[in-house]
């Protein structure tokens, strides 16, 4: 695991949730787990790239496909058959944060729900196996949990309509992950402006 990247990717997205250059160095070195030294150094490379002037996003497409290629290989990921991937999120109780198609319909609709991802922690995963192993199958479907390298993933998770969906930072980086449709959700959140959380 490179420590760096997961530091990095936490700055990218909380640049993200608050474009606008509201963030003090100070606060976005807090609220990202790192130094004051690492954000001056870190800030310094996203501005000679042409990503940010400061704390204020000045190409958030550019800023987020970074954010993307620099994204940690998750620890882990399974895949399943649920009729109702939701319901087999039940047993994760707190632990999980849904992204992609499941959490960009509930915010923009501009994407159809596909397939339920959701980053998980080892612990839920295995409640979930378990369940899907009564309920389910387990093989390629509609739901892939995914235990990700930094667990803030997971903490920073938004409640929207009793569902827990990742921060809007990690849900662009996720999207353009994703590729195809999903940059194309992601340019149409950027052009309606929206946020959350």
């Amino acid at each position: 695991m490179d420590r760096r990247n997961v530091k990095n990717v936490r700055i990218i997205k909380n640049l993200l949730q608050r474009p606008s250059g509201e963030w003090t160095k100070y606060g976005l070195a807090k609220a990202s787990g790192c130094s004051r030294q690492w954000i001056i150094q870190f800030l310094r490379n996203l501005e000679g790239a042409g990503f940010v002037t400061g704390t204020k996003v000045n190409d958030v497409m550019g800023l987020t496909k970074f954010g993307a290629s620099i994204l940690p290989r998750p620890l882990r990921s399974v895949e399943f058959h649920h009729q109702d991937p939701l319901a087999a999120l039940t047993v994760a109780k707190n632990e999980y944060a849904i992204t992609t198609t499941y959490a960009e319909n509930e915010i923009t609709h501009h994407l159809f729900r596909t397939r339920c991802e959701a980053y998980v922690t080892e612990a839920a995963l295995k409640r979930v196996w378990k369940k899907v192993i009564k309920e389910g199958l387990l093989a390629r479907g509609n739901l892939k949990l995914i235990v990700p390298v930094d667990l803030a993933v997971i903490k920073e998770a938004f409640i929207i309509r009793g569902l827990r969906i990742v921060s809007m930072g990690q849900l662009m980086i996720d999207l353009v992950k994703w590729g195809g449709p999903g940059v194309e959700a992601v340019e149409e959140m950027v052009k309606r402006n929206v946020r959350y959380g």
